[in-house]
């Protein structure tokens, strides 16, 4: 969160401005004093966010008035009584450069200020950033210093030396839009061009000329290496294929929302899906029933209040929230360039492994696929609907649950199918698929864990720093185990954790019922101790953001339903990336390109498509591609998206009404 603004210099001859006549002051710029007419930058401002002058007293105030007022917060949803989670904040340059060009006369003059940023975790960074008047517009520059700790004194570093480094220069005229995002500390330049939104946090975006001779041009730097590294392209040939008749009974799935969370934008994703199926766009493998399919309940998190993709969250002026039903577009119903969502990639895995029937006819809204909407007013996280299926599944007669997300994307076949045969012995009570990344990628971003000979989880730590990590345990050699935030959960877990249920809170948190935060350490701390004391100090200390108060009578009712269950991992090589960051999906997308990554083969042709592996260019369709490259030269980690797309925003209301979605008030 940028807390405070400091003054570092101005290279802008004086002038009064005609927005504010308020007295000028004298600073110091290097060795020259200049005469600054402080009050025509807050004029500028004054136009884009109405700050009162009144409450501007000095230049480096002015600045610190702006710069809170630029700085809008981005959430993940919700109205502004009840936020999800924020992301990050964004800086509209664009703006800027309209407002502020008039008040810099002459080439190369420039206003230069330092901004203070603190992170949540006490480091704070140093952000040097100029407005400075160019032959061909004006650039906006943004250069980040390294993280250091909160209250030391900023060392001098060289240019080459700094992490990152944005520059934005545009022509005034430009009818683009350009922003400067901080997501959990990354910063990311986003150019917005009518249905298309270029992003980049280490590549070059150059506007070609055109009739209007508009100029943009966006650089983005990290730690002065090359942008891009080129890769060998592996196309497959793609195999036509025919639907054939399904083979045994798959289960169904639960797709669970919460009321005001994107609910309209997740079912028109579903719908979209079942249309590609059934007119022969998407066309899979036989289905082939795992023996005892239908004893599983299958159930996907699409309305949790996590920030993972929050660039896309981020990615426009269309999505950055606060309107109580959300924004038009959201994490996990974005096209990647395989086409598909992540959700979508999901159905397909789940397909293959034998569990849900994606074939023409089997698969439709009300047949395979149920919809669940939390409209209680309880915020209860992702985890809250899936206790909730506990008398379902009981009424069924199922014996586990499978859960997955709808932010990650991944072809994890086989690993499903080893869970659902693990939960079927009766001897687990959650089993996790796990996948060996490294633990650079962990830190801060996954859940990481710890494993004995028997793959029995002995320690989760749910993202935690790098420090932390090698001072545990968690790392070896570079590498750690993360949570794919694919598992399954039995029966017998369920009943146990709906005896805790009545005593955790409710209401008060908006991650009260997270699975890596709650549940899985309630399991874990069931399993592991025979003590009630021993069990509540696990608890206490590894139950995060709830308070813990739950008498011993509950305890041990709920030790005795887990029937001495224990928590697993499923370790797996197979094709996983959580789709979190610009950066994860990014490679992903390359790997996909260069067969490391592999999918079914129109998706993998879908990304040779869409993507340009001389230059580094990614979009959604071949049809975007072919656009921005008849209008851009690009260089480097460019993704491009679509535009925030709007869709009907009475589904929900119509599904309701029709029975087709399960209310919970």
């Amino acid at each position: 969160m940028i807390q405070r603004v400091e003054f570092r210099g101005i290279s802008s001859q004086p002038r009064i401005s005609p927005r504010n006549n308020a007295q000028a002051q004298n600073f110091q710029v290097n060795t020259n004093p200049i005469k600054y007419d402080y009050s025509k930058l807050a004029g500028a401002y004054q136009g884009i966010y109405g700050i009162k002058t009144a409450n501007t007293v000095s230049f480096g105030k002015s600045l610190s008035a702006a710069f809170n007022e630029l700085q809008s917060d981005i959430y993940t949803c919700r109205d502004k009584l009840n936020k999800g989670e924020c992301v990050g904040w964004n800086v509209p340059v664009s703006k800027f450069i309209d407002q502020i060009s008039v008040d810099l006369p002459s080439v190369y003059d420039a206003i230069k200020t330092n901004i203070v940023i603190d992170e949540k975790d006490g480091t704070i960074k140093d952000a040097r950033t100029q407005l400075k008047k160019m032959p061909q517009g004006i650039l906006y520059e943004m250069a980040v210093r390294p993280t250091r700790t909160s209250g030391t004194l900023p060392d001098k570093y060289k240019i080459e030396e700094l992490p990152q480094i944005i520059r934005i220069e545009q022509d005034p005229n430009s009818p683009e839009k350009a922003y400067v995002l901080n997501t959990k500390g990354n910063l990311m330049t986003v150019l917005e061009d009518n249905d298309d939104v270029l992003m980049t946090n280490y590549g070059e975006i150059t506007k070609l000329p055109d009739n209007n001779q508009s100029h943009v041009k966006i650089t983005a730097i990290q730690n002065n290496d090359e942008y891009f590294k080129k890769f060998v392209p592996n196309p497959q040939p793609v195999i036509e294929k025919k639907w054939l008749p399904s083979q045994g009974e798959g289960t169904e799935i639960v797709i669970g929302m919460e009321d005001g969370r994107f609910v309209n934008e997740v079912i028109d994703s579903i719908i979209t899906f079942i249309d590609k199926i059934n007119r022969g766009e998407i066309v899979l493998d036989q289905f082939k029933a795992k023996e005892g399919a239908k004893n599983t309940q299958l159930a996907m998190l699409a309305g949790g209040f996590g920030s993972r993709a929050e660039y896309t969250n981020a990615s426009s002026s269309g999505i950055f929230h606060g309107k109580k039903d959300g924004a038009q577009s959201t994490k996990g119903v974005f096209r990647t360039a395989t086409g598909l969502t992540p959700m979508e990639t999901t159905f397909i895995t789940l397909h293959n492994a034998g569990l849900l029937d994606c074939s023409p006819e089997k698969i439709g809204i009300g047949k395979n696929i149920k919809l669940y909407l939390n409209k209680s007013g309880i915020n209860k996280g992702n985890g809250g609907f899936t206790v909730d299926l506990y008398n379902k599944m009981d009424r069924e007669g199922r014996k586990s649950l499978c859960i997955f997300p709808n932010d990650s994307m991944s072809r994890m076949t086989n690993a499903t199918i080893k869970m659902n045969e693990l939960m079927d012995t009766g001897k687990v009570a959650i089993a996790m698929i796990a996948k060996e990344v490294s633990a650079n990628n962990a830190a801060k971003k996954l859940g990481i864990m710890k494993l004995n000979e028997d793959n029995e989880i002995l320690e989760f730590a749910e993202k935690p720093k790098m420090d932390d990590i090698i001072k545990y345990g968690f790392e070896n050699k570079g590498k750690c185990l993360a949570n794919t935030f694919q598992f399954a959960v039995s029966k017998e877990a369920f009943k146990a954790l709906s005896i805790i249920e009545e005593y955790l809170p409710t209401g008060a948190n908006k991650e009260s019922r997270d699975w890596s935060k709650v549940y899985v350490p309630i399991v874990m701390g069931l399993s592991k101790f025979d003590k009630y004391d021993d069990i509540i100090n696990y608890l206490k200390a590894n139950v995060k953001d709830v308070e813990i108060n739950i008498p011993e009578k509950a305890i041990f009712e709920a030790k005795n339903a887990l029937k001495g269950q224990k928590v697993y991992a499923v370790t797996t090589s197979e094709p996983w990336a959580d789709c979190g960051n610009l950066d994860s999906l990014y490679y992903t997308t390359m790997q996909i390109a260069n067969g490391d990554f592999k999918l079914e083969d129109f998706e993998c042709k879908h990304v040779l498509d869409c993507i340009n592996y001389d230059t580094g260019l990614i979009t959604s369709s071949p049809e975007q591609k072919e656009r921005i490259e008849s209008k851009y030269d690009i260089k480097g980690k460019v993704m491009v998206v679509p535009q925030a797309k709007k869709v009907n925003s009475n589904l929900a209301n119509e599904y309701t009404a029709n029975g087709l979605i399960t209310v919970n008030k």
